[in-house]
């Protein structure tokens, strides 16, 4: 018979793992829709314009560019707010730590249950992969790559035994963009999944160096509020001389690229620079710096941490930041 202590550590895996389907099940409203309700949205799965890849609220009847992020607007139906299918499967089927693992992934229609294989490129690939320890001390941005069928693929290789979010970013032909989480648990993991959960601390410095490159991070409002759209504004100087960074180099079509995850793992941002490439010009001879700015709207208090990711002198450098999110009035 299993121990009381056993007993509590499987009914909180299921607690979690309900947790993370609720995450990446489409939003639920309260009480059955009218007959008006689903007829608008069974139309908005059909009604198409021009929309941004990277920021779906920006539409337009006619072609363009989106004023956010210069990228040219694709034709689509920005207003079908359904999820696609992601069948996710690792080989081999367990998963340990420290050993290679090939992790594929397979897009579904949400309405015919078809394979979905053409996909828009956004910031220089089709599908952006990360991959999040249930500690939040482990962070990858990745990109898979596409197999003759369709299907995605790439090999990681996980540090420690545990649970990990795997979190999939792509926009399919003519839809909407898609950001959908699943879990993934390695073999030889004995412990506690809520336990083992992130407890964030907010920093208390507002720089950092990694490597070469020191980022200094400046939040507006302060303190940050939930639901209202937030600033991050990064201050890049060079770590010896302390001289600012004007040669920032772009990195997969921007000056930088952010990831922001609540501290229970249940809310993501994907943000880019306000400040966009020169249009027409070459990525890789753009240079950036010593200021980029992002914005994030972070959906409800609670403590956040944010990955920046720059790139300098031909390397990636991560930067991590946590910080606290109030809720309005909190402050008066």
């Amino acid at each position: 018979m299993a121990s009381s202590a056993g007993h509590a550590r499987v009914l909180a895996t299921l607690s979690l793992l309900l947790v993370v389907v609720s995450a990446c099940a489409p939003a639920v409203r309260s009480g059955p829709p009218s007959r008006i309700a689903v007829s608008a949205l069974n139309a908005g799965h059909d009604e198409t314009a021009f929309m941004c890849p990277m920021h779906p609220d920006i539409t337009s009847r006619v072609p363009g560019q989106c004023p956010k992020c210069s990228m040219a607007l694709v034709l689509g139906t920005p207003f079908d707010m359904r999820d696609y299918q992601v069948e996710f499967r690792t080989e081999p089927p367990l998963v340990s730590a420290g050993t290679p693992a090939r992790l594929i992934f397979k897009v579904l229609h949400p309405g015919t249950g078809a394979a979905v294989t053409n996909f828009e490129v956004v910031h220089d690939k089709a599908y952006h992969l990360f991959v999040i320890s249930s500690d939040m001390a482990f962070f990858e941005h990745i990109h898979p790559e596409q197999g003759s069928d369709g299907s995605w693929w790439i090999d990681v290789t996980l540090p420690k035994a545990g649970q990990y979010t795997v979190l999939s970013d792509f926009a399919p032909q003519g839809a909407a963009s898609q950001f959908i989480a699943r879990p993934l648990i390695t073999v030889g993991y004995d412990g506690d999944l809520l336990a083992d959960g992130a407890r964030l601390v907010p920093d208390v410095s507002a720089s950092k160096t990694i490597g070469e490159l020191t980022a200094t991070i400046r939040y507006d409002p302060v303190p940050m509020l939930a639901a209202v759209h937030s600033h991050l504004t990064f201050t890049l100087t060079h770590a010896v001389t302390g001289a600012p960074v004007t040669d920032l180099q772009a990195y997969l079509g921007a000056f930088g690229h952010m990831l922001i995850v609540s501290e229970d793992m249940l809310q993501y941002v994907h943000s880019h620079p306000l400040e966009s490439l020169p249009p027409g010009g070459d990525p890789e001879t753009a240079r950036g710096g010593p200021s980029v700015m992002f914005e994030g709207l972070m959906p409800r208090p609670g403590r956040y941490r944010a990955w920046t990711q720059f790139r300098y002198q031909n390397t990636i450098h991560t930067f991590p930041f946590t910080f606290e999110v109030t809720g309005l009035g909190a402050s008066e």
